[in-house]
């Protein structure tokens, strides 16, 4: 793992401070004060910046803001047929077409943290953070079960057991007068087995659709609605029958652990079932079969028909296929390797087929 640099995180911070009120300036102690260090820190930062052009400093006021240097670098990152660049206009019509937001994640090229994404493109319908899942450009996401399931439905299953253990936050007691693991990993924990059942049906419906749908969890609202409701019909007098009444909230809440994680990326999807959708999302593959973007409609904000889920998820399924066509991309198979044909050559044979009715016609 790389070894963390201070000095940097503070200077990423001190850029992303002034691009979160691109229209202020601030002093040298309110920069300071943003960032949580010293003057005698931030200085030699601001003196350095300055002098490259990525910050301006006002004459009179001392105060700094974004210089044009940055301004050029951003430019250059915006430019090029990269998979972002290439998925841009896709986005935009999306927005356009279903009224929707459209988000962009792309890998965080991390050592240290390689299956964060990153948020590289927003497209808003609707103005404030509220309307984009609270998420702004450069937001670092960390794919956790049930998010993430198109970035490892086709990756393997290394990648699938990754993805899972990250649910483990905290690893299994040992059992008392045990031998301790000399050999391979210590046993699964009783969380990852439960979403394990849970989930590997999930990820394979998504490699069948091409697309996930990924929802508010509810589950735990209604348990926990069943449990106030509880409370409110036997009092809180009684401090035994409160006592039952936690026990049975506890009860409710490794219910809610069990159920939820499934009930959150549903593996089947009901024409006639209302859904409250948090994203859909689909995969954008790359030459090496790598998810190079995830293309993401978000901000529905209210129920969702399953048939409308289903139009929805084949149209985005559609645009991410569009453009891995672009990319030259393939679709890996389900073990995670890239050996399938281009999907570009796949479209072309699929075009350049007969027609069966045509060709039954000149039998």
């Amino acid at each position: 793992m790389s070894r963390p640099s201070p000095q940097t995180d503070r200077l990423i911070a001190l850029v992303d401070l002034l691009a979160a009120h691109p229209s202020d300036d601030f002093t040298l102690a309110e920069i300071a004060r943003g960032l949580g260090v010293g003057k005698a820190t931030v200085h030699p930062m601001l003196t350095t910046l300055t002098r490259a052009g990525w910050l301006l400093r006002h004459p009179v006021r001392r105060t700094y803001r974004l210089g044009p240097a940055i301004v050029a670098a951003g430019r250059a990152a915006a430019t090029g047929e990269t998979p972002l660049d290439l998925s841009r206009p896709v986005m935009r019509t999306l927005a356009a077409e279903t009224g929707l937001g459209t988000l962009a994640l792309v890998p965080c090229g991390d050592a240290a943290d390689a299956d964060d994404l990153r948020v590289g493109e927003l497209v808003r319908t609707g103005a404030g953070r509220e309307g984009a899942l609270g998420l702004r450009l450069g937001d670092r996401v960390r794919p956790r079960p049930p998010l993430g399931a198109v970035t490892v439905a086709w990756a393997g299953p290394d990648a699938v057991d990754a993805w899972l253990s990250s649910l483990d936050t905290e690893p299994a007691a040992p059992v008392p007068g045990s031998r301790p693991y000399l050999r391979g990993a210590p046993p699964e924990s009783p969380v990852v087995t439960e979403a394990r059942k849970g989930l590997l049906p999930a990820l394979a419906a998504v490699r069948r659709r091409g697309w996930a749908l990924e929802t508010v969890d509810h589950l735990r609202d209604r348990l926990g609605a069943l449990v106030r409701d509880l409370e409110i019909e036997l009092g809180t007098g009684d401090w035994d029958i409160a006592g039952r009444t936690a026990a049975l909230r506890r009860a409710m809440n490794e219910v809610g652990q069990a159920f939820d994680l499934a009930e959150a990326l549903p593996a089947v999807i009901d024409p006639d079932t209302e859904y409250r959708a948090s994203s859909i999302n689909a995969p954008v593959f790359d030459a090496d079969g790598s998810v190079a973007v995830v293309l993401c409609l978000i901000d529905h904000h209210a129920p969702v028909a399953g048939r409308d889920v289903i139009a929805l998820g084949e149209r985005l399924h559609a645009a991410a296929e569009s453009v891995t066509r672009a990319l030259g991309g393939r679709i890996p198979d389900p073990d995670g390797r890239a050996s399938g044909t281009p999907i570009a050559a796949v479209a072309a044979a699929a075009d350049a087929a007969p027609d069966d009715a045509a060709s039954r016609d000149t039998e």
